[in-house]
């Protein structure tokens, strides 16, 4: 029609949608199974891959970014394990670190660093085996964006644990994949535990102190059976965390068992223990006072009884301080031996074992005569008591000097915690009717050379059923005890 206008010519309009990047994933590997804390320069290395999730998986590579390790809840234990090094040495620094001068890690920047006043030590069991560090960096990021990286962990205690995780800009975090190992699905946190730890006792599953799982704050060794008391003064995982002790000319580090009970020993002048390991004690020896909060440099000065402490670098799960024993060779008039302290009782109360070495090895002693004594005054810093009082005064009988029953020299005669022949050449008892009946004790006798079990008289105090010398104390091995707390 004319004359009518033309309706408008509709513009393009032009709408641009920006289409987002492929969705950017970071994973991590995982701690070996069977890794275990060493504090000698042990070194862990992580891997961690950016993905591209395509057709509803991860795929590698992804789009380059820089990569973040960071370390946290990283265990800050004393010293490296519980006796090592001395209390003035000890400091508590991160016992797990990114290794800054491990040539895998020349492309990273390192940030957070943690490090104590204190220096660590480069010596633990063997000339520089902790190379010197300045630095115990807890961050470390790549300097490049890259597609995967390896990160490098140093450790430096026997008990270390932490958490070690990584993550990149724009990515999100994939669950972590065992070495080698194809990527998990989906998404979720990618920190893993140091050491493999997925009950969470700090304790390593794999060690046998983790015991399936259990906490780290328990003592329940029961071997032997000794006392009616479970444990030995260290905890599941202060076993697992260890001590130095001596072994031949030097020393090395021990995880102990938290199924038998384990006993420390300074033995200062190379005496040995004699017939004590018979108390069925594992027994370490340390190398000198500074493995037990002591001053070495003091020679043979001690410290006092209460102060002697094997787990003096305590931290994480103790319960509470465990002590050593000091056996010496000291001349004591006219005595075998000696144990000093407030005793019988534990190693807590003990300030020394003496031993009169000279004595037990003239020319007229049995040949077992030094083990024995060892062992038996040994015994008494554990708890261990006579087979029975001493007399007040010699009993009488008939004119002969006797050994009352149940005193000193009654009980087991195989026992080291026996008199034997002491002042005596008998033991007598009263009989039914009143009259006293006297029994020879042989002389020269041979030393006990074990602990006993029973109360019960045997050998020479066992003249019948109804005529024992039975101890009043006795069973010797029921009353051992080295729990401090």
């Amino acid at each position: 029609m004319s004359g009518e206008e033309k309706p408008p010519t509709p513009k393009k309009v032009v709408i641009q949608v920006n289409r987002p990047g492929p969705k950017l994933g970071v994973d991590l590997t995982k701690t070996p199974k069977n890794w275990l804390p060493d504090a000698r320069n042990a070194r862990l290395e992580f891997r961690a891959r950016i993905y591209a999730y395509q057709g509803g998986k991860w795929v590698y590579p992804g789009e380059p970014r820089k990569i973040t390790f960071i370390l946290k809840d990283v265990s800050k234990e004393k010293g490296i394990c519980l006796n090592f090094p001395s209390k003035s040495k000890s400091n508590e620094n991160p016992d797990l670190f990114f290794a800054d001068d491990d040539d895998r890690m020349k492309e990273f920047t390192f940030d957070e660093d943690k490090t104590d006043k204190k220096n660590c030590p480069t010596t633990i069991v063997a000339r520089n085996d902790n190379p010197s560090h300045k630095y115990h960096y807890l961050k470390a990021t790549t300097k490049a964006a890259v597609t995967e990286a390896v990160a490098v962990v140093r450790c430096e205690d026997y008990g270390a644990f932490g958490v070690l995780e990584a993550s990149a800009p724009e990515c999100e975090a994939i669950p972590p994949r065992e070495a080698g190992g194809q990527p998990g699905e989906g998404v979720g946190p990618n920190d893993i535990k140091i050491p493999r730890d997925d009950n969470d006792n700090k304790i390593a599953d794999i060690a046998p102190q983790d015991n399936g799982g259990a906490a780290g704050d328990s003592d329940g060794d029961d071997e032997p059976e000794i006392d009616g008391y479970d444990g030995d003064g260290l905890t599941n995982y202060e076993e697992y965390r260890g001590f130095i002790v001596k072994r031949g000319r030097g020393v090395e580090h021990i995880r102990t068992s938290i199924k038998k009970k384990d006993l420390f020993i300074y033995d200062k002048d190379g005496l040995g223990t004699g017939f004590f390991h018979k108390s069925g004690l594992v027994l370490h020896f340390i190398p000198k006072p500074d493995y037990y909060a002591g001053d070495s440099s003091k020679k043979d000065a001690s410290p006092d009884a209460g102060k002697q402490i094997i787990n003096f670098n305590a931290g994480n799960a103790t319960k509470g301080e465990q002590h050593a024993l000091r056996l010496v060779n000291e001349r004591i008039r006219g005595c075998y031996g000696y144990c000093y302290g407030d005793g019988p009782g534990l190693p807590k109360v003990t300030n020394r074992v003496a031993i009169n070495k000279k004595l037990c090895t003239g020319k007229d002693e049995h040949a077992d005569q030094l083990s024995a004594v060892i062992a038996h005054e040994m015994g008494h810093a554990v708890n261990v008591f006579h087979h029975g009082e001493e007399p007040n005064s010699d009993h009488v009988c008939g004119g002969k000097v006797t050994d009352e029953g149940g005193r000193v020299t009654s009980g087991d005669v195989t026992c080291v915690m026996r008199y034997d022949n002491y002042n005596y050449t008998q033991w007598c008892h009263v009989k039914d009717d009143g009259t006293h009946c006297r029994h020879p004790i042989p002389s020269p006798e041979n030393p006990g050379t074990t602990f006993c079990d029973s109360k019960r008289g045997t050998g020479c105090n066992l003249v019948s059923n109804a005529h024992r010398n039975d101890a009043t104390v006795g069973a010797c091995k029921t009353h051992i005890r080295i729990k401090g707390w």
